[in-house]
């Protein structure tokens, strides 16, 4: 999984790219500024993560799951479409509390409005 945080407040989330997660996320958790996760693919979609990899993303999020709720204002999963968008909202709903954060599914048009939304409830 690839970190870029060069959009900062918004950060995107990819599998492409080197496997930088784990040195990214912590740098977050450490700067301790307000932050929207942003992701063009569906989670467990098609991406065949390695279980090791896994099970140390799971281990990292048990260990930082505060922190995390305290500077991750939510989750974005960006569509293509609006009809796409209200399909997946059911599915990822049970996310939000593994996660700690919301976790909301938008179509594209429709990112400012979210990630501000996230950032104001904060």
């Amino acid at each position: 999984m690839h970190i870029d945080t060069s959009h900062f407040p918004r950060v995107w989330v990819s599998s492409v790219g080197s496997s930088n997660w784990e040195s990214e996320l912590d740098g977050l958790l450490h700067q301790g500024d307000r932050f929207v996760l942003l992701t063009r693919e569906v989670p467990g979609k098609g991406q065949e993560a390695a279980q090791e990899e896994r099970k140390r993303a799971v281990l990292w999020l048990k260990r930082n799951r505060e922190r995390l709720k305290q500077v991750c204002a939510g989750s974005i999963v960006v569509v293509t479409n609006p009809t796409v968008a209200l399909s997946l909202r059911v599915a990822l709903a049970p996310l939000g509390k593994a996660f700690g954060y919301p976790v909301r599914v938008v179509a594209e048009n429709s990112i400012d409005i979210e990630i501000n939304s996230l950032l104001e409830c904060s």
